[in-house]
């Protein structure tokens, strides 16, 4: 009998402690995730900001490629702030992907009064997304389950 409660009480301890470091992993990957979308929701307003900088200084909201070029400084001090890589000197790509996993669709209306922004993590399972427009209200969105 006495055995049997040494292998059980064995067994509870680890099943305790791989339940406790379990949760202490699932906590550090949460804090990652949610570091990561609010650089995201951070990345979203300083394009809303340089925007409105585009609409005052030229008359009308630009696309991603003319956004970059004029403000490469204020997104590479953004970078060096925000942006959470592992080391490597990562740079604003001009084309759909604008970052590991971070996707970017800009829509500018033909007047060049409006614009949709989107901006999609790519690398979350749960499928987050920024979204705004010339109003500057950012709403998030994950998929649909």
């Amino acid at each position: 009998m006495n055995i049997h409660r040494i292998v059980f009480r064995v067994l509870l301890m680890i099943v305790g402690l791989t339940t406790l470091v379990a949760s202490q992993v699932a906590s550090v990957a949460d804090e990652a995730t949610t570091k990561r979308h609010a650089s995201m929701i951070g990345l979203v307003r300083t394009i809303n900001t340089l925007e409105l900088r585009e609409l005052n200084q030229y008359g009308s909201y630009e696309p991603w490629v003319i956004l970059l070029a004029h403000h490469r400084e204020e997104f590479s001090a953004w970078l060096k702030r925000f942006y959470f890589s592992d080391g490597t000197n990562v740079q604003f790509s001009d084309a759909l992907e604008i970052l590991p996993d971070w996707n970017l669709r800009l829509n500018i209306q033909k007047d060049g009064k409006g614009y949709v922004l989107l901006l999609d993590d790519a690398g979350d399972k749960t499928g987050f997304a920024a979204v705004s427009d010339e109003r500057a209200v950012i709403r998030t969105g994950e998929y649909l389950r």
